[in-house]
């Protein structure tokens, strides 16, 4: 009887480290990178992978001089009251663009004019101007056509019908994303550190609502972007980011992440870039698109991106409105959060404010009423007493011009 048991234990054993065997021999990084973040001594694509770099060039003929002075300037007292306010709330940088010019520029915890900063989920904000870029230069037809057109693996499947607008209103259909399942065979975690996380996004999410119907905000949604434009351009994700966007506006260039060596680029985070290169982005927007006499992107795109989704009135094509206002506002979920979320203690006081807004409490916000662009980025701050509330740098500084 011992003999038997031991036999069937033996065996169980060997099917075991078959199994093992052959999944890890099928995605090594994934296992690797996924003991890692199980025994707390790895880290996520947002913040770099060794080896899995792809650099993203930059333009930069020089950096904004700062210039707080003559009219239209902000008050000293609420740039140091907003300065005050992003140094103790882990900030990493702060920086304010008013009437024209740069008014106000700081780095803090050691970073400079030239570090990388993490967007987090401020690059799902990027890979849309990207689209746009794609779309008037001919590659992408359209914002209705169907996302099947370049992932053709969806033709003839119930995700045929999903649009390039769908993907940009986060309503793509698919089975909930946000549910932090860290399990190895979840769609969650293979999707966002596998080294083939394309494979699983295009082909693992089942659809469960009818495009267009039902939001949820999802890394996956925002990954496809990369794929759809390296098949739609011919080139990676990286390099048309640069050619399309970040040269054209004199950035500074950096790194995307990409889910392996020679793989596909994580469009939904893991862009890192000079605080600089955020502002401009903003500033881009803030001018309608208009760089250097012309327009970068495609006709009507400014009225369709501020539009407000039919799933979820705060977000345009992945982009966050200022409205409606929520005490607390949360990415999974439309309305306000009972648990876990942003704070807001008051609307915002423009009501055309939007935003890039990533995790973290990685913010910029865009006012062209005020002529206004804020970028903040850092860390998350939930300490008694220094909390981070969204609304508190915009208004501060709305308010002080204002009551000039």
């Amino acid at each position: 009887m011992g003999k038997t048991i031991g036999k069937i234990f033996i065996g169980f054993l060997a099917l075991v480290m078959l199994v093992g065997g052959v999944l890890y021999l099928k995605d090594p990084l994934f296992w690797k990178r996924y003991y890692l973040i199980a025994t707390g001594n790895g880290v996520l694509p947002q913040s770099g992978w060794a080896g899995s770099e792809y650099m993203v060039a930059g333009d930069a003929q020089q950096l904004f001089d700062v210039v707080n002075e003559g009219e239209g300037s902000i008050p000293a007292e609420a740039l140091a009251q907003v300065s005050e306010y992003a140094a103790e709330r882990r900030s990493t940088s702060l920086l304010i663009w008013h009437k024209g010019k740069l008014r106000f520029r700081e780095h803090y915890q050691g970073l400079d004019e030239n570090s990388l900063i993490v967007g987090k989920s401020m690059a799902k904000m990027v890979a849309s101007l990207v689209v746009s870029r794609a779309i008037k230069d001919g590659f992408i037809a359209g914002l209705d056509e169907p996302a099947s057109t370049y992932i053709t693996e969806w033709q003839g499947t119930e995700k045929a019908t999903i649009s390039i607008r769908n993907l940009l209103h986060m309503a793509a259909g698919f089975e909930k994303y946000y549910t932090l399942d860290m399990s190895p065979f979840s769609n969650f975690t293979r999707s966002y550190i596998s080294g083939y996380s394309d494979d699983v996004i295009i082909n693992d999410y089942e659809v469960v609502a009818e495009p267009g119907t039902k939001y949820d905000y999802s890394q996956a949604v925002s990954d496809l972007i990369a794929i759809i434009i390296k098949r739609a351009t011919g080139k990676p994700y990286g390099q048309y980011l640069s050619e399309s966007l970040i040269k054209p506006i004199h950035a500074q260039g950096g790194e995307v992440m990409l889910n392996r060596p020679q793989g596909v680029a994580h469009s939904g985070c893991c862009l890192l870039l000079p605080s600089e290169s955020w502002l401009r982005m903003g500033i881009l927007l803030l001018n309608g698109g208009e760089i250097d006499g012309q327009s970068l992107f495609s006709e009507n795109w400014m009225e369709d991106y501020l539009e407000p989704s039919p799933a979820n009135p705060a977000m345009g094509l992945h982009i966050w409105l200022g409205k409606p206002y929520f005490p607390k506002r949360s990415w999974a979920q439309v309305g306000a959060a009972t648990g876990f979320g942003v704070i807001h203690s008051e609307p915002y006081l423009a009501d055309d404010l939007f935003m890039f807004d990533g995790s973290g409490n990685q913010v910029m916000y865009i006012i062209p009423s005020m002529d206004l662009v804020i970028l903040r980025t850092g860390g998350f701050s939930w300490a008694p007493g220094k909390e981070w509330d969204n609304s508190y740098i915009p208004n501060t500084i709305i308010r002080s011009i204002l009551e000039q």
